[in-house]
């Protein structure tokens, strides 16, 4: 390891830990926390650039990442447990606040990678990896919290076993129309369904990604198979509700993060002239004889 290697490891740490310093600060002290997402966002977009255009790898901006993704995911854990308190308390922000530290390097460099014809820099499908299992590690906690900790509940109350069981939005599309009767907010049961929807969009996207290459009733069978797990596992240790609606809004979510997958590809394709996470130890001459 060089003297130069050294010296940008140990910026991309100092700053880390500056703006880690930084969010928490603006999280506790801001009426309005909602502006901590953007500063998290500015910060990750102008510190991604300066860690590329400086070192010509996509390394220091995953060593940033991680940094900066760990540490608010540890600070808002941390808030979470120890609430009730008056000093400091939790708010749904703070999954903005980690979702911004991670995605902003991840898009920004995606996006680079996208427009680098030359290539002029390295390393984007080791940083796609070291990307995939640092979000992997929140999305386990994330599962497990919203599966058996504190389970994702609809705003209504279950009724007895019956067909609602079965027959997907059935027991939702009873609460929405009293909702509407009574001109109750939706508020709650929006937050249930984008939450139950989100959570599976990168089961969706990474399975796509990493086994494109397999065939698809393969995939098919994964896509169908791993939320039907998840919410069987509630009904076997008594957590949640495994319910076939929460079951049918996985897969929405599963099917929103592989259209994601694809659309990046399809961009690739027509922008860049390659596939996606292609090896880039070769150059693309077509490019350059059109």
């Amino acid at each position: 390891m060089n003297a130069r290697t050294v010296n940008i490891s140990s910026l991309v740490i100092l700053l880390a830990l500056l703006s880690l310093i930084c969010e928490g600060f603006l999280y506790y002290f801001l009426p309005l926390q909602a502006l901590t997402v953007v500063f998290a966002v500015m910060v990750s977009l102008i510190l991604s650039h300066f860690f590329l255009e400086t070192s010509l790898s996509y390394a220091y901006n995953a060593v940033y990442a991680a940094f900066m993704t760990i540490g608010t995911f540890i600070f808002s854990v941390i808030v979470y447990y120890i609430q009730p308190n008056q000093w400091l308390q939790y708010d749904f922000i703070l999954v903005f606040i980690v979702l911004a530290n991670w995605l902003t390097p991840f898009l920004y460099c995606t996006f680079r990678d996208l427009h680098d014809i030359s290539p002029r820099f390295s390393g984007y499908n080791k940083f796609f990896r070291q990307m995939s299992i640092l979000l992997l590690l929140c999305y386990i906690f994330a599962l497990a919290k919203q599966y058996y900790l504190t389970p994702i509940v609809p705003p209504y109350q279950e009724g007895s076993f019956g067909a609602q069981n079965f027959v997907p939005f059935m027991a939702t599309g009873s609460y929405l129309e009293e909702a509407l009767r009574k001109n109750t907010t939706l508020f709650p049961l929006f937050c249930y369904i984008l939450e139950m929807i989100f959570l599976y969009i990168p089961f969706g996207y990474y399975v796509s990604a990493y086994m494109k290459k397999i065939f698809f009733p393969v995939r098919l069978f994964l896509y169908l198979a791993y939320p039907a797990i998840m919410e069987m596992s509630q009904y076997i240790f008594g957590r949640g509700r495994a319910h076939i609606d929460d079951y049918t809004l996985a897969l929405f979510g599963i099917l929103i993060g592989s259209l994601i997958f694809h659309a990046t590809c399809g961009i690739f394709r027509m922008v860049a002239d390659r596939e996606f996470l292609s090896p880039r130890n070769t150059l693309n001459l077509s490019r350059f004889l059109k």
